[in-house]
């Protein structure tokens, strides 16, 4: 009822009077300010004056055993949410025993009142065998405990125990859960005395307290060498405070977690093993400190999203120096890195981070900072799940720097292509020329003759003619195909007729395999046309007299694949990895613009062309042309 009225905010002194009606001796205890009203019946009582007076006052009406009793169920009913509790207490005179209860209101107040007991006390040296304390959960469960205080004996020994219940099937059970604890549990008298201790106690300290039962605690463990231990349990039992702090055992060398809690009869003592625990602690310091000097000292940006980008969990700190936003805006706001992408690129961002979330992806775009400087980042992120939650993690970079060096050597190589060329060509086309030069100077000499340098001045124009058709080809822009249903046997029948007598000329023989060649292609055909004669007729130059070209050619269901082998000298791997650089070639007579007219066209066609080839045993060159381009 006290509870419940006061809940209802009704003044301090009415619940006095009340109680007062009933001759209740009574007080309230407002801990928070440490002060104590006191109804009449209280002052007389304890002999008290004032009717309002400090807690340190008021408590010293009792002895000192009844002032540490007092302290400790006032703990609890703060500490551990109960309801209400209730205890025995003695005067400072040892004269008067009081049976008391303790009510905790609502507003953090406690209500104390209590009755005289019968029993008078009249010799002040009597050590009183048991105290009695009952205390009410937060369900109204009420629970009894009796505190034995050492007691001693001829052998000086003295025994702390909890009184257990009547029960021998829950005494067991409370036995059992006590010895199989998963932390250290150990009682120790005031006299410095282990009298209890647990299995997990003697298995964290490594001490077998069964033989060191009749041991000082500090005879077991120096306080030379355990002195913050013994500090904070001197603490603990000089103040009547729970303590905790850490601690390292020499013996076991285990870090442990130490809980002091102070009682009557000295301290209870609970050690937890947080050796593994520390050094788990250290290791993810240690990665995380190796981590913070890899992000601090590397201009990449390395980042952690949601799939939806909607946050970032993290961003590393080199962002502001890329991006001119700073980490704090865009950890608030990812929407702010927005402002910052060109807007002709904006669209793709969005679109490439949205396939972040489901694969590897990556892409480059431009921004321009703060500053007004335009710069190319490439970002590439993948999804990753940890515990069941999907992150996207990225990383970006500025590749500026980068494009602009690519975009040189670009140039140096155009540069570079375009002199080699010009050399070539000018060194190709002058050796023609001169002959033609020389044999129309000679006809000029003598006219009679002129008729029979006629033929090589024709051959040698013609020859001028191919090479010029070759550059002509190399030049012509890929927009100018146009593509048409062809029918695969035909083209392959074609090239084939038009080169047998180029093959039976030389003694070479010239055979085909054909499969599914019924199929049509979507394609150019003299494109296609030029890519069969320049691989079979340089497949005929490769071989001797007598040697063999085969032709194999297959339509699947969605490309074209063509492959000329020959039984020629074949190709070391140096001359095999120059093949298609400009005027490269193994004739004696060759340009090398046939092969690279020959990759240029397929190129156009969205085709593949490649080369296998060994010294000795001839060349295959295998292309595969896409049905539908």
């Amino acid at each position: 009822m006290i509870r419940e009225r006061y809940s209802d905010q009704v003044h301090s002194g009415e619940i006095l009077d009340v109680l007062s009606m009933n001759g209740t001796p009574a007080c309230l205890l407002d801990l928070r300010m440490q002060r104590v009203t006191l109804n009449q019946e209280m002052q007389g009582t304890l002999h008290i004056e004032e009717d309002d007076l400090s807690f340190a006052a008021w408590i010293q009406a009792f002895n000192s055993t009844a002032q540490s009793g007092l302290q400790q169920v006032l703990h609890r009913l703060l500490t551990e949410g109960l309801r209400e509790t209730s205890v025995q207490l003695t005067d400072q005179n040892n004269s008067r025993k009081y049976h008391c209860k303790l009510v905790h209101l609502t507003n953090g107040q406690i209500a104390f009142s209590f009755k005289p007991l019968e029993e008078t006390f009249t010799n002040p040296n009597y050590t009183k065998r048991s105290s009695y304390t009952n205390i009410i959960d937060k369900t109204g469960q009420t629970h009894s405990y009796s505190f034995r205080r050492p007691i001693p004996d001829e052998s000086k020994q003295r025994s702390a125990q909890l009184s257990t219940p009547q029960d021998p099937q829950l005494r067991q059970r409370m036995s059992d859960i006590i010895d199989k604890f998963p932390h250290g549990l150990a009682i120790i008298n005031q006299e410095w005395e282990i009298t209890y201790a647990n299995a997990m106690m003697e298995k964290v300290t490594g001490i077998d307290f069964e033989y060191a039962r009749n041991e000082r605690l500090w005879d077991i463990f120096p306080i030379d060498e355990y002195y913050n231990f013994f500090q904070n349990y001197l603490r603990a039992m000089e103040n009547k405070e729970t303590v905790e702090f850490e601690g390292f055992i020499k013996e076991t060398r285990c870090v442990v977690h130490v809980t002091v809690y102070p009682t009557d009869l000295g301290v209870t003592v609970f050690l937890q093993d947080v050796t593994q625990y520390k050094k788990h602690l250290q290791a993810l310091k240690d990665s995380e400190e190796r981590f913070a000097i890899l992000a601090n000292n590397i201009k990449d940006v390395f980042w952690i999203a949601d799939p939806h980008f909607e946050e970032f969990q993290y961003i590393s700190p080199s962002f502001q120096n890329m991006f001119g936003v700073s980490r704090r805006d865009a950890l608030s706001n990812p929407d702010s890195l927005d402002q910052v992408i060109h807007e002709e690129d904006l669209e793709k961002v969005k679109v490439s981070l949205s396939l972040m979330k489901k694969q590897r992806h990556q892409v480059e775009y431009r921004i321009k900072t703060v500053q007004g400087e335009q710069k190319w980042i490439r970002t590439r992120g993948f999804p990753v799940e940890n515990a069941g939650t999907l992150y996207v993690l990225g990383i970006h970079e500025d590749i500026t720097e980068c494009r602009e060096m690519n975009k040189l050597k670009e140039k140096s190589q155009q540069l570079s292509t375009i002199t080699q060329m010009s050399a070539g060509i000018a060194h190709e086309i002058k050796n023609p020329l001169t002959a033609i030069k020389g044999f129309l100077q000679i006809g000029a000499a003598n006219p009679e003759l002129r008729d029979n340098y006629q033929e090589i001045i024709l051959d040698e124009v013609n020859r001028i003619e191919a090479i010029v058709q070759d550059f002509m080809m190399l030049s012509k822009p890929k927009s100018s195909i146009q593509m048409e249903e062809v029918e695969a046997d035909e083209v392959l029948s074609y090239v084939l007729r038009l080169l047998e007598p180029e093959a039976q000329d030389k003694n070479v023989f010239l055979r085909s395999e054909k499969m599914h060649l019924e199929e049509t292609i979507l394609t150019e055909p003299k494109r296609l046309n030029q890519i069969l004669i320049n691989l079979v007729k340089n497949a005929i130059d490769a071989v001797d007299v007598g040697g063999e070209v085969v032709v194999n050619s297959e339509v699947l269901r969605n490309e074209l694949t063509l492959s000329v082998s020959d039984n020629g000298p074949g190709l070391s791997a140096q001359e095999l990895a120059k093949i298609g650089e400009p005027f490269f070639t193994t004739k004696e007579k060759g340009t090398g613009l046939g092969v690279m007219v020959t990759k240029k066209i397929v190129a156009d066609l969205n085709g593949t062309i490649s080369y296998k080839s060994k010294k000795g045993e001839g060349t295959t060159v295998t292309v595969k042309l896409p049905r539908q381009p």
